[in-house]
């Protein structure tokens, strides 16, 4: 090739370098891609925001749905209390039948009011206001009949309540608040589907986002292929970008699973009815929200002195009993994290130093300002340690809500079931049980016993030392039948002086051993109120056995009662088996 051409050649590359420049042309396409990730990463983590907003607030809609229907069922269960009161009354014309329907008539005011604010709608205020003139209605006429019954007798009242006015109202007022329960039903149910809804959608947006990512990180790669000729920075720089994406993707993925299991989580803590069975839902759990974790969740005991194991998963040192003073993140009140050679390490995580390569975090579980327990994990370290650390204390305040919504139910079921004066089951347990204990007894071919047990002279006790000495009596005597029962026996108060046990699988020589042991345990109280020495207790019992005395739950109970009168008559303080 002739010089002057390869000089034209020269000429020529030097001159057109710049027009078509390909390093800047490579620079513009990284800052393209640049802005395509970017605004591809925003949606990214806008949409699993997004999502569990959703997921929270059908959550939140669920919870209400389950508060109306519990005071719905309350407000029909006070009712009816009030009106089995009145009614045993009016025909025994015991005033121990009224300590229900007292009970009964004082609440049910307040659970009508406290069903008006969750009212949604002209229609369900309609119905409220109905059911509230029924339910006063209602009570004004159980008043009426029992001050009939006590001014004139059983004739009087027993006319009142034969004209059937009052049951037309109990069988309307039923009638509104069931149609009310199913209509709220339904509309569980559709949240529950709402919800399951939420989650598969958040399961398919961690799919699209990893496909999202995977499309990203190949157009990044083949920009970077076509680009390497422009430099290495420029390489590394697109490579950087594409780990970035690539890792932000998988955070993202892994913030979605992590809001499906934790939402899957307070759903089967929903279920709970007590904290003693967290031990079974959260070990199932809590290892998929913190992978590679491992750590302990810790309740105040009742006693507010220690805190106890309530659940734990993983290896490594899990405390059964903790003190406050032995963790730093309950006397800071705030999330404390420690790591191999930090000086301020928990005491209740034993006297060695966190595992090498993992981060010791100690989170108070905190609902409405009260503390609840204590959530300890070990998360190890990493380049998303600070993510994990986070999630952990967002876990935290989440398991601060479902554990305190189980305490709200379980207080709520123990005072629908438990008598507050002797800490024994009430009545309405009693003929619940008794129902599911024959039944019990009839498929297994087992005995069953039921004893009924009057304190003697009840009366005299009261009108000499008072009604409060009354009350030291019962709850005395109350807790020596919790005490002097088997764990599988239940223990009642059956009205006024009148209790009540159920003893499945006891045969006649067993019941018989039962009814002596607490008759003697009750005659042997030292009772005192105030400066005052009480009269020795006694008591008599009357033993029923099925299905030698009553093949069903009232026949037995009217055998006992029987026993029970035999008892009395005999001489009191002795134990009768019905005949």
């Amino acid at each position: 090739m002739p010089p002057h051409a390869n000089r034209g050649a020269a000429v020529l590359v030097t001159d057109t370098l710049p027009s078509r420049g390909p390093g800047a042309s490579s620079g513009n396409g990284l800052r393209w891609l640049a802005a395509v990730i970017i605004a591809i990463l925003i949606g990214l983590a806008t949409l699993p925001f997004i999502a569990s907003r959703a997921a929270d607030a059908t959550m939140y809609a669920l919870q209400s749905v389950a508060d109306k229907q519990r005071v719905y069922g309350r407000l029909l269960d006070l009712l009816t209390d009030a009106e089995t009161g009145q009614r045993g009354y009016v025909i025994t014309g015991d005033a121990g039948f009224l300590d229900p329907y007292h009970a009964s008539a004082a609440a049910i005011p307040a659970a009508v009011r406290d069903l008006k604010p969750l009212a949604a709608g002209r229609g369900e205020q309609a119905t409220l206001d109905e059911i509230e003139r029924l339910a006063q209605r209602k009570l004004d006429e159980l008043a009426a009949t029992i001050r009939l019954r006590r001014e004139s007798g059983f004739t009087e009242a027993a006319a009142i309540v034969g004209n059937r006015s009052g049951k037309a109202d109990m069988d309307r007022l039923r009638l509104l608040i069931g149609e009310r329960s199913a209509a709220l039903e339904r509309e569980r149910l559709a949240l529950r589907d709402r919800l399951d809804t939420t989650l598969d959608y958040n399961s398919v947006i961690g799919i699209c986002a990893g496909v999202a990512s995977m499309f990203i990180l190949g157009s990044g790669l083949f920009v970077v292929t076509r680009s390497l000729h422009a430099g290495s920075e420029a390489a590394d720089h697109a490579r950087r970008l594409a780990d970035a994406q690539a890792d932000q993707a998988r955070q993202s993925q892994a913030r979605s699973e992590r809001l499906t299991v934790t939402a899957r989580m307070l759903q089967a803590m929903d279920s709970l009815t007590r904290t003693d069975e967290l031990h079974s839902v959260l070990p199932a759990f809590l290892p998929k929200v913190l992978p590679g974790s491992s750590g302990t969740v810790y309740l105040y005991r009742n006693s507010r002195d220690y805190l106890q194991r309530a659940a734990a998963w993983g290896g490594g040192h899990h405390a059964e009993l903790v003190s406050p003073n032995h963790c730093w993140g309950l006397r800071f009140g705030h999330a404390h994290a420690a790591q191999t050679g930090d000086d301020m390490h928990c005491p209740h995580l034993g006297d060695a130093p966190p595992a090498p390569g993992h981060t010791d975090l100690c989170v108070p579980m905190i609902s409405q300002g009260e503390v609840l327990g204590l959530l300890s994990v070990s998360v190890p370290q990493g380049p998303d340690t600070a993510v994990e650390l986070a999630a952990a204390t967002t876990i935290s305040e989440q398991l601060a809500i479902g554990i305190s919504n189980i305490n709200l139910r379980e207080v709520l079921r123990r005072q629908s079931t438990v008598d507050e004066l002797t800490g024994l089951y009430n009545r309405r347990y009693f003929d619940e049980t008794l129902r599911r204990e024959l039944f019990r007894a009839e498929r297994m071919r087992a005995s069953l016993a039921v004893v009924m047990i009057d304190l003697d002279h009840f009366k005299r006790m009261n009108d000499t030392h008072g009604h409060e000495a009354g009350d030291v009596v019962l709850r005395t005597v109350g807790r020596c039948l919790r005490e002097g029962v088997r764990r599988s026996d239940i223990a009642c108060r059956y009205g006024g002086e009148e209790l009540v046990l159920v003893l499945p699988e006891c045969d006649a020589a067993a019941a018989r051993t039962c009814a002596e042991t607490l008759r003697k345990s009750i005659s042997a109280l030292d009772l005192h109120h105030g400066d005052t020495t009480l009269p020795q207790v006694t008591a008599s019992f009357g033993i029923a056995l099925w299905p030698a005395h009553g093949e069903d739950a009232q026949a037995l109970v009217q055998s006992a009662d029987r026993a029970l009168y035999a008892a009395k008559h005999g001489g009191r303080n002795r134990v009768c088996m019905a005949s």
